[in-house]
């Protein structure tokens, strides 16, 4: 019996009684109120509008639907509270990227009872496929992982803002500024100024001391999460691998948090934004680019952590200058080298071992 044919175009305005039947659901969810669309396979529907309150909707839901074959909503600010409800209370759930969702090639309407209503008749099709819904332990990781990326583009921004004012005052730099020792630091602090220009500075020097401080704890508790989450040993192996350290193993574990559900290299280089794209048709010139989505910091310090892979193994230095010869460009090279060191860092985390380096005879 088809699930969709059957659909009535009219909207259903009294209540459908889904007892007993398989039926699919469809969410649009917004912060503070859920647009609901449920659907069966003889295409009955029902829509309606609830606040969002995760707990009390899935309790309607089992009240309405004895069968509910998969539930279906975007992904977004509002995060995976409602995922992990639905999933623990046995629910199939799938949570998409509003990128992946089919749409139509026309403009057409849009509102929160169209959305939910196209959600599910694409769910009731398999026309849609969920992101990877980490657990609220990963979760937690995550979100302490990316507080500390915030952390560090906070000290980035302070210190050019530092060094920004030293240049507009034309004030000299302290000896090894450019590493931000204590001792320059303290040079800083005890710089003869007239006073409001002493205050503006240690305005900002506070600051700095502040974010550090608080990068300090943060990373502390990242390392202990790590160890509790069992991922202590696949850290360790991961910082054999030349050019990382800490910063990307943690970084990788908590953004990546389960590398095992990536079955092929293409998949989490994709995922993370490094995967080549062609452009090529006909007799012209083939060109390739790789598309910036995903995971943008960890794809950042891969680049910038090729550079030392490239210094110390002979095969990626040979990629590097092969790709740099052909095509006259540094960054496009440096990037198929932070490809192969994703893939690297990949392998080594699945397969539980440390990095065995290449030798040469």
């Amino acid at each position: 019996m088809s699930m969709i044919t059957k659909q009535s175009d009219k909207r259903k305005q009294a209540q459908v009684d889904f007892t007993g039947t398989p039926c699919w659901v469809g969410i649009d969810v917004h912060k503070s109120s859920y647009a609901v669309a449920i659907l069966d396979e003889d295409g009955q529907r029902q829509e309606f509008s609830t606040p969002a309150e995760p707990k009390k909707l899935l309790v309607q839901l089992l009240k309405m639907c004895m069968h509910i074959q998969a539930l279906v909503y975007e992904s977004g600010p509002c995060g995976y509270e409602l995922a992990w409800i639905c999933q623990e209370s046995g629910i199939p759930v799938l949570v998409v990227a509003p990128s992946r969702i089919p749409r139509p090639i026309s403009k057409s309407g849009k509102t929160d009872r169209l959305d939910s209503m196209n959600l599910v008749e694409l769910l009731a099709r398999g026309m849609l496929k969920s992101i990877a819904i980490p657990s609220r332990e990963e979760f937690a990781v995550r979100e302490m992982e990316r507080a500390r990326q915030s952390l560090v583009r906070a000290r980035r921004r302070v210190r050019q803002e530092i060094r920004s004012f030293l240049l507009r005052n034309a004030l000299t730099e302290p000896p090894n500024l450019s590493r931000w020792s204590q001792i320059a630091v303290r040079a800083l602090y005890d710089k003869p100024l007239p006073e409001y220009l002493h205050n503006t500075l240690a305005v900002y020097l506070d600051e700095h001391a502040s974010i550090l401080a608080s990068l300090s704890r943060i990373s502390a508790q990242l390392a202990k999460a790590t160890i509790a989450q069992g991922h202590g040993e696949r850290v360790k192996n991961l910082q054999t691998i030349p050019g990382v350290g800490e910063t990307i193993a943690h970084t990788f574990i908590s953004e990546i948090f389960r590398p095992e559900r990536f079955e092929r290299a293409e998949a989490i280089c994709a995922y993370v934004g490094l995967a080549p794209m062609t452009n090529h048709s006909g007799a012209g010139k083939e060109r390739a680019w790789t598309r910036p989505v995903g995971q943008d910091y960890l794809r950042s310090i891969l680049v910038e952590s090729a550079w030392r892979l490239v210094a110390v193994e002979e095969r990626y230095r040979d990629l590097y200058n092969r790709i740099r010869n052909r095509t006259g460009l540094a960054q496009k090279a440096i990037t198929a080298v932070a490809r192969k060191m994703l893939i690297l860092i990949w392998r080594v985390a699945i397969e539980g071992r440390a990095y065995r380096p290449t030798t040469t005879n």
